[in-house]
């Protein structure tokens, strides 16, 4: 399992007056380290079934594959051609389903002992549950920073069948124009957290035939090592 290393920046917050004047400003240079090295592992049993090939179509297994936006106000969510992909999923983690509590609550804690925003400010984004048959909203978000004025770490999260699909970036400055700067730099920056932490990390260990720019379309998947 080849290493990954990542260039990982944290943040605080700083805050005043009214919601308008909140701002996420910039921790010390010195508060996380910023080259951490993840040792692989391997992938775990509980995806055995969903390594053997590309995952191609939405409804093969829980695991999300792609972000989507509403191409008009008022899409119909049950509407799968009233969507279009923004955005591949490129991090799933599997919960411990032994372990008392919510598994997708257990991931978002990992980011915010890191430091993250819960809920930052940014787009409404979804992904179809093949259980309801419809495209749910985000369901938990966090990110380095509130606004991401100058670029920041950010992903979003989706909880299907106790899976978790994580789209995982590095935002570019919200000037000239807000965007992508990066998907592999979100991806090896959740890997260095979560293996931080204690969960397992498998790189590119399921490809879910959704590649785009840099990103090779095969997720990580971390698991929790309780």
């Amino acid at each position: 399992m080849r290493t990954r290393r990542s260039l990982l920046r944290t943040s605080a917050a700083a805050g005043a007056g009214t919601l308008l004047a909140v701002a996420a400003l910039p921790s010390p240079p010195d508060a996380t380290p910023i080259d951490r090295t993840v040792e692989g592992s391997e992938t775990p049993p509980a995806v055995d079934d969903w390594t053997d090939e590309s995952i191609t179509d939405e409804t093969d297994t829980p695991m999300a594959r792609y972000q989507y936006r509403p191409i008009q106000a008022g899409a119909d969510q049950s509407e799968f051609d009233a969507f279009v992909a923004t955005a591949p999923i490129n991090v799933v983690l599997v919960p411990d389903d032994e372990v008392d509590g919510d598994g997708l609550e257990r991931v978002m804690g990992v980011l915010e002992d890191e430091g993250w925003f819960h809920n930052p400010e940014e787009y409404t984004r979804y992904a179809w549950d093949r259980r309801k048959s419809a495209f749910v909203r985000q369901q938990a978000t966090a990110a380095e920073t509130y606004y991401g004025t100058s670029g920041r770490l950010h992903v979003r999260c989706w909880s299907f069948e106790g899976v978790v699909s994580m789209q995982a970036h590095e935002d570019t400055g919200a000037r000239p124009q807000h965007g992508i700067a990066s998907y592999d730099r979100g991806l090896e920056a959740i890997e260095s957290i979560f293996d931080a932490a204690g969960w397992a990390v498998a790189s590119d260990a399921i490809d879910l035939d959704n590649e785009q720019r840099e990103y090779d379309g095969l997720a990580s998947i971390i698991t929790e090592d309780a």
